[in-house]
């Protein structure tokens, strides 16, 4: 059997000119005219990669730039012809980086901040955040979030993620007893220590002022009193600013 180099094989070799997003796959696709038997081998950076007869190729590049090759071999009427294409593939770097995981007290404003190469990102969750679509941001999360940006460069989107970890996470209790049984007789709330710069107030339905504290703690913690007497059993109000930009509102029950 007889063989040649570079013969009239008429190799044709798709896409033209290869693009793709990092971590995402490509195919390429060498035909022939060719009578006989056909035979493809394929080359990435000099190393054969792949022989087949079907003339398709597929890879998930792993550096920004690869040199892709296929060898064609024609067997007709006892004669190998052969024929060479190559091609440049390029890949597009996923240029994007959500920052460091983050750990901060219950109720802090935190900065996200994406950097990297792109035209444009989106953050979500989307509710959370002031404004998604600028590559820094601000949220204050109330228990611990994942966040994810998108990064878009040309057609191709990228995806990093950071969790921000709340610290001194504290629940506000909504019941108490002021009995005088020595159990749960003021309200108290646990993890408040952590926020010295608190300022309560406790308003009745009427919306009239029962109780104010400007650093409210386990010392000075209400008793369920009005001026040294007693309130009723039922439903009140408070209003409890944490010194930190942030506000929690809800009812707290007396029940004797």
């Amino acid at each position: 059997m007889g063989s040649r180099l570079f013969g009239l094989t008429q190799t044709t070799l798709l896409p033209i000119d290869p693009t793709v997003c990092e971590g995402a796959g490509i195919q390429f696709a060498a035909t022939v005219s060719c009578p006989g038997a056909l035979a493809f081998t394929w080359m990435v950076n000099g190393d054969t990669v792949a022989t087949n007869t079907s003339g398709l190729y597929s890879i998930i590049p792993t550096q920004p730039n690869s040199i892709v090759s296929v060898i064609a071999a024609c067997t007709s009427n006892g004669t190998t012809t052969f024929d060479t294409l190559q091609t440049t593939l390029t890949m597009v770097p996923a240029a994007i980086d959500a920052g460091p995981d983050q750990y901060v007290d219950s109720g802090t404003m935190v900065t996200l901040q994406a950097t990297g190469i792109f035209d444009s990102v989106l953050w979500t969750p989307s509710y959370l955040i002031d404004f998604p679509s600028l590559p820094t941001v601000h949220s204050m999360p109330t228990q611990n979030t994942t966040y994810m940006v998108q990064a878009f460069a040309g057609a191709c989107v990228f995806f990093d993620y950071v969790t921000v970890y709340l610290t001194n996470v504290f629940k506000i209790p909504n019941t108490f007893s002021p009995n005088n049984d020595g159990t749960n007789d003021t309200w108290i709330i646990p993890g408040i220590e952590n926020y010295p710069n608190n300022r309560m107030l406790i308003m009745n339905r009427f919306g009239d002022l029962l109780y104010e504290s400007p650093a409210y703690n386990t010392v000075n913690a209400w008793a369920g009193t009005r001026n040294g007497h007693s309130l009723p059993d039922g439903v009140y109000y408070y209003l409890l600013d944490l010194g930190n930009g942030t506000i929690k509102k809800g009812t707290i029950s007396i029940i004797r």
